[in-house]
């Protein structure tokens, strides 16, 4: 596998209404068909330096801002949920002035791109779920994940000071010592992840969708986390366009069961599973997954 590129390079602020300011960062062709890309948690949009030759090379936009109080982005007041911030991104393309965009949200990411195409499906040209994190008390529950997130779900909730404490010192750790850092994350991860995380170019690079996140500190972070483990408001079995749902069978950190419940709750949707590989397919299979929105332009 090549080397992937060491660090973003591309990052923006905007200007939106309700918002302040958000922060997000570009791939690929600045001039080509838009994607918002949603980030997992805890990371940021500076997390798809990856997906810069294969969008360009598709002609594919890819746009991943920042949610809010994580990494660039103005923090808003606590409590809000999934399909409110789906909401603001229809303020956050209007700010840029797209009309139409496909969607894709990556492991945490994967509630907000749903909540977008149930939010305003006339705008949504596509949509990817790759290694999405189901709604706990629906199609997922909170055992389903790994310790660092199974924890961060609950403590979001009920010990918000406690979360970001924690959060924040390992974000320290990492930036001081990312090779330690990237050492400790693949104890976590099957050995098709630690060859996906071994080909970037530093330790620095695998870990920069993490520390990025944590610019203005980990409150952003633990809003996230809350967010995704409470109800995300939004009628996920009411989309009425297509999804790809796109999945590693070996996923130690989502599960790949949530990729086909969630399959099984949608009107439309088609489910890739990856062989053999696990929560980092993404990384390896982000072509293919691109591929999906030069079809659905």
């Amino acid at each position: 596998m090549k080397m992937l590129p060491m660090k973003s390079t591309r990052a923006r602020t905007a200007d939106v209404a309700g918002e302040s300011t958000v922060g997000y960062y570009e791939y690929g062709d600045s001039a080509g068909i838009p994607v918002i890309a949603f980030h997992g948690v805890p990371a940021s949009g500076a997390g798809f330096a990856w997906a810069e030759e294969p969008a360009a090379a598709r002609g594919i936009r890819v746009i991943a801002p920042d949610r809010p109080g994580v990494g660039l982005s103005t923090r808003r007041p606590t409590g809000w949920t999934v399909a409110d911030y789906a909401a603001s991104v229809r303020q956050f393309t209007d700010a840029l002035g797209i009309d139409k965009f496909g969607v894709w949200g990556y492991s945490g990411g994967g509630p907000y791109a749903l909540a977008c195409a149930a939010t305003f499906p006339a705008q949504t040209a596509g949509v990817v779920v790759a290694a999405g994190m189901g709604q706990i008390g629906e199609w997922a529950s909170a055992d389903d994940f790994e310790k660092t997130d199974r924890q961060m779900l609950d403590l979001a909730l009920r010990r918000p000071w406690l979360a970001r404490r924690i959060m924040a010192a390992t974000a320290f750790a990492a930036k001081v010592s990312p090779r330690v850092a990237v050492r400790s994350f693949e104890g976590e991860l099957t050995s098709s992840d630690r060859e996906v995380l071994e080909s970037f170019d530093t330790p620095a690079a695998a870990m920069e969708m993490f520390t990025s996140a944590f610019v203005s500190g980990p409150h952003g972070v633990i809003d996230d986390y809350a967010a995704i483990a409470r109800p995300w408001g939004c009628d996920v079995a009411a989309i009425s366009v297509r999804v790809d749902v796109m999945h590693g069978s070996e996923d130690t950190m989502v599960p790949l069961a949530q990729a086909e419940a969630l399959t099984a709750l949608l009107p439309d949707a088609r489910l890739t599973v990856w062989p053999g590989e696990g929560h980092l397919a993404t990384i390896s299979h982000v072509g293919e997954i691109l591929d999906r929105f030069v079809a659905s332009d």
